[in-house]
């Protein structure tokens, strides 16, 4: 049957599909927009299924951080190829997918987000709509992880950073006492700059203490065969280690690591700086960082 341009133009509406494929798709189904919506939903089902063998290694990170700044998301989306981590449609997806996780309570794994009612159109799920996407682009597409931060204590704010065009994120909390210190521009401009630089310098926890018992004894036994293939004795290989570890920390714990915009003073002497300043406690409580299509 012959299809009206109007029902054309509203099915490419609800679609985002081609001119050609809503035409076709509405003469396979009689004019019957709902039918032809899904049939256009099922091939780009086929679509998806023919890319799963195809490596989804390019992306971004996108974040997004509630008006009151007391939630916060993180969230990497993989495709084929730069040209499409550069459209408007892929980054829209991703930004709305952010927005929508820090809006639902109870999100915790990409799974839990894509069993979500779509943002966009709640007639369908969040993994439906990313099928819609690969549909219409031709590339798979993943949501490959993500970090919801709420504020844990008392007080505080989440902060995030994206750097290179959403090639790197980070999202961070920081923890205070009062409201009045939470939404200050000195907190917010130290938040600002810590993010930047977890996204630079790439900490792998705050302090020493966070570090995991089992990636200590690890690079305890490398320094310690380093300290023996220097033909060092063994009363003076125990100092060796511990002056070694130091630098060690100053790597992979943040508050350890020199400040990148002052290398002579380090994030722990930055942040008591700041609590001078302010009259009260301070902390980073927690920090996660993502660069898009690492280890992939």
């Amino acid at each position: 049957m012959a299809v009206s341009n109007q029902d054309v133009l509203k099915l490419r509406k609800l679609t985002g599909a081609g001119v050609m494929d809503c035409k076709n798709a509405l003469e396979a189904t009689d004019g019957d927009i709902e039918a032809a919506v899904d049939m256009l939903r099922k091939k780009g089902i086929e679509v998806a299924a023919k890319r799963e063998a195809k490596s989804a290694t390019e992306g971004v990170v996108t974040a997004f951080v509630s008006d009151d700044e007391q939630i916060g998301v993180l969230l990497e989306v993989n495709c084929e190829t730069d040209f499409a981590a550069r459209s408007a449609n892929f980054r829209d997806f991703a930004n709305m997918m952010a927005a929508q996780i820090g809006e639902t309570e109870g999100i915790e794994t990409v799974e839990d987000a894509l069993e979500q009612a779509w943002a966009g159109d709640e007639s369908i799920k969040v993994r439906d709509a990313l099928v819609g996407l690969t549909g219409k682009g031709g590339e798979r597409i993943v949501v490959r992880r993500l970090a919801r931060y709420a504020v844990a204590g008392e007080a505080g704010k989440i902060a995030s950073y994206l750097h290179g065009g959403g090639q790197i994120g980070v999202l961070m909390e920081i923890g205070c006492e009062t409201a009045a210190t939470a939404s200050s521009a000195e907190l917010a401009e130290f938040a600002h700059n810590i993010a930047m630089q977890v996204a630079a310098m790439q900490p792998k926890w705050v302090s020493e203490d966070d570090v995991e018992e089992e990636a200590l004894e690890r690079e305890r036994e490398v320094l310690m065969e380093q300290a023996k293939d220097e033909g060092k004795p063994d009363h003076i290989v125990e100092k060796m280690i511990t002056g070694r570890l130091k630098k060690f920390y100053s790597q992979v714990c943040l508050l350890s690591q020199p400040y990148v915009r002052d290398d002579d003073m380090t994030v722990e002497e930055l942040l008591n700086e700041l609590i001078g300043k302010l009259g009260e406690p301070v902390i980073v409580r927690r920090f996660t960082r993502f660069q898009a299509g690492e280890e992939l």
